[in-house]
């Protein structure tokens, strides 16, 4: 559709005056041609202005209309790629180095405010050699955290935790290489967002489940990633996420304790920390919004509540998954924790920025 015609066919929707679209089309033009013209899945043919006729649309009255209009203009947060990479490109200097410094610091018994020396140190070196880089999912973009730094060899980078014993061999034979006779003893588990922490670390009843979990199985005492740790050595496991929710810091935080109160044989310490964090302010503000609540009421599609679904808190399942009500759009895809009406596929509701799917079942 040309971007004329939307226009016209926006302030048709809208009922606006000529004057009334004069003021609106600056505003919209901009917004579509800096960040949400760029999200991925929308389908061929169709940008931000198109987008927006068609969710529009749906609403029946004047007056829902302007209450949805005025909610993007005034609460939807998008992260574009830009904004995404720059996350990346600081998280080394922001939350690795620190990290590393202090280790290092502790074993040389130096003050770690005394940085330079530190990094020019032999074991600070060792210390970053011996230390794992793993992405959780596509999201993580490893590979440009690899390249936002010099320091870290390709060698200890992995796309996923999932790792063959061809390459847990060639990263140990590497570490000889370098002379360093010992093995991993830190590891920077990476990726890019979560809002509930629930597809990470979780009890299922009597089962614990997640990506974090899955990892940390393979990397204790006789599974299958235990021949990467130096054997009775504690193992430091540092998460960081680029965005975060303040709650899913919190909730990641408690269930990964619990489990570690309940197998101290596992002999590991760990961090979780975001480079973004969103705080629960944000959530407030949006609940506040009586009118655009009413509205995400009354479209709600159940059809999406699925069994992933209810592995979150579903008893205003309106508020997205796990009820955390957020008005965040990834460029890439928006997170299923945002606000339903935002991501809807196109199918009863259509979404604003309609989702794909990560389960095929959903």
């Amino acid at each position: 559709m040309r971007s004329g015609l939307a226009e016209k066919l926006l302030a048709k929707t809208m009922n606006w005056s000529a004057e009334e679209t004069s003021r609106q089309r600056p505003l919209l033009q901009a917004l579509a041609s800096f960040k949400y013209n760029e999200y991925q899945q929308f389908s061929p043919g169709t940008r931000f202005i198109e987008s927006l006729v068609k969710w529009l649309s749906q609403f029946e009255t004047e007056e829902e209309k302007n209450t949805a209009y005025q909610f993007v203009l005034d609460s939807l947060i998008f992260i574009s790629s830009d904004q995404m990479a720059h996350l990346v490109n600081i998280t080394y200097a922001d939350k690795i180095q620190p990290i590393v410094i202090a280790k290092t610091a502790s074993v040389i018994r130096l003050n770690p405010f005394w940085v330079s020396k530190i990094v020019k140190s032999t074991t600070y070196k060792v210390s970053l050699r011996r230390s794992l880089f793993i992405g959780l999912s596509d999201g993580s973009k490893i590979d440009l955290l690899r390249r936002s730094t010099p320091r870290i060899s390709n060698e200890q980078v992995l796309t996923t935790y999932s790792i063959s014993e061809e390459k847990r061999n060639d990263m140990l034979n590497e570490l000889k290489k370098e002379k360093i006779n010992s093995k991993f003893n830190t590891v920077f588990l990476i990726d890019d967002f979560t809002a509930s922490g629930t597809s990470y670390f979780r009890k299922s009843g009597e089962e614990w489940k997640g990506k974090i979990y899955k990892f940390l199985q393979s990397i204790l005492p006789n599974g299958e990633n235990a021949s990467l740790r130096q054997e009775n050595e504690p193992l430091d496991i540092h998460i960081i996420f680029y965005i975060a929710t303040i709650e899913a810091l919190a909730k990641l935080k408690e269930n990964i304790q619990t489990y570690k109160d309940e197998h101290p044989e596992s002999n590991f310490t760990f961090t979780i920390d975001a480079v973004q964090i969103i705080g629960s302010e944000i959530k407030t503000e949006i609940l506040s919004k009586t009118a655009f609540i009413d509205l995400v009421k009354k479209y709600f599609d159940k059809s999406i509540i699925d069994r992933h679904y209810k592995e979150g808190k579903h008893d205003e399942p309106y508020l997205g998954f796990n009820e955390c009500c957020l008005p965040v759009i990834l460029n890439h895809n928006t997170p299923n924790n945002s606000l339903p009406i935002l991501w809807f596929p196109d199918d009863k509701i259509i979404g604003l920025f309609p989702r794909v799917k990560r389960h095929k079942d959903e």
